[in-house]
């Protein structure tokens, strides 16, 4: 029928590829991913920061022992 027209795909040019940029796969300086049932706060202290408290703590009390006797 001259009024039905389809869609030739094959009479098309071919479309050159886009580009792909790599900041869409790779995720530097976001928080990762957390799964669904982590309850924990997002800004919660690391262990780490602990550690250096308790190490801190004999250096302190020395120093305050030390400041009372002057």
């Amino acid at each position: 029928m001259p009024g039905c027209r389809k869609f030739d795909a094959a009479s098309l040019p071919p479309t050159p590829p886009q580009r792909v940029e790599l900041q869409r796969y790779v995720r530097t300086g976001r928080r990762a991913p957390r799964a669904a049932n982590d309850n924990r706060r997002v800004t919660a202290p690391s262990a780490w920061y602990w550690a250096i408290v308790v190490g801190a703590m004999p250096t302190v009390g020395l120093l305050v022992a030390l400041s009372t006797l002057l």
